[in-house]
């Protein structure tokens, strides 16, 4: 269940961001489904707004047969650079479905729930009290 913020007006919380402690502290299921054919599967992913985009083993996308867009340069945790293929799937967290881009990730890496994809549903983290929290939008 996500929580409404209560606006304090001295400050406002943004969409994709952590509030109340560090990133990647804890994890939160959502399901993500080909925009085409429907095939879905229920994840669980760790919050990292840290991370700009959603990352998926390639081998899960791959069976729900999301199509690789294209290919962009990431910067890893560990400094590395890595050529990485991106796709579009729709993903429903907390009852609300948004299409988001995630990344083909390779095996070894956990899946992450990313800042772009809180940020299509207008939630934020609060690490502190482990759950994920209504943004403030602005325009």
């Amino acid at each position: 269940m996500i929580e409404k913020h209560q606006s304090d007006r001295d400050w406002i919380i943004l969409p994709g961001t952590t509030i109340g402690g560090e990133v990647g502290t804890f994890r939160v299921d959502f399901t993500l489904r080909n925009r085409v054919d429907g095939r879905e599967r229920t994840l669980n992913g760790l919050v990292d707004t840290g991370a700009s985009y959603t990352v998926v083993p390639e081998h899960i996308l791959d069976e729900l047969g999301i199509p690789r867009d294209e290919v962009e340069l990431f910067s890893l945790a560990d400094g590395s650079v890595q050529e990485l293929a991106i796709g579009r799937a729709e993903m429903q967290l907390d009852g609300r479905i948004r299409d988001v881009y995630v990344v083909f990730g390779t095996s070894r890496e956990k899946i992450l729930l990313g800042a772009m994809a809180l940020e299509a549903f207008a939630l934020a983290a609060d690490a502190k009290n482990r759950k994920l929290i209504r943004g403030e939008l602005t325009l």
